[in-house]
């Protein structure tokens, strides 16, 4: 019984700390767009120009691609509880007692 409550209280806390609230979001938004910003005019585009927005475009979408590919990854690997699982990297043949 106290294993099951000490593993709710630990849910219950990674659960709390994923949340974000929306001041969080729009700080982390602002702070992400600040970089974009530097990181073009670092690059020699001047702000207000067509190719200051293509730049600042693109640095979106790498963002957006990465997020993406670490999504995937996320998914893709196995869960250590879970155990071997169809295409798992190996086949696991119980053993054979003869």
């Amino acid at each position: 019984m106290r294993i099951m409550r000490n593993i709710l209280v630990v849910a219950a806390l990674a659960t709390l700390a994923a949340c974000v609230s929306p001041q969080e979001q729009a700080a982390r938004t602002a702070a992400e767009r600040q970089a974009d910003e530097i990181e073009c005019k670092k690059i020699g585009f001047t702000e207000g120009t067509e190719a200051f927005a293509d730049c600042m475009l693109r640095l979106k979408e790498i963002r957006a691609q990465e997020e993406n590919t670490r999504a995937l990854r996320r998914a893709r690997t196995p869960s250590p509880w879970w155990g071997p699982y169809p295409g798992y990297p190996y086949r696991y043949y119980p053993p054979y007692y003869w």
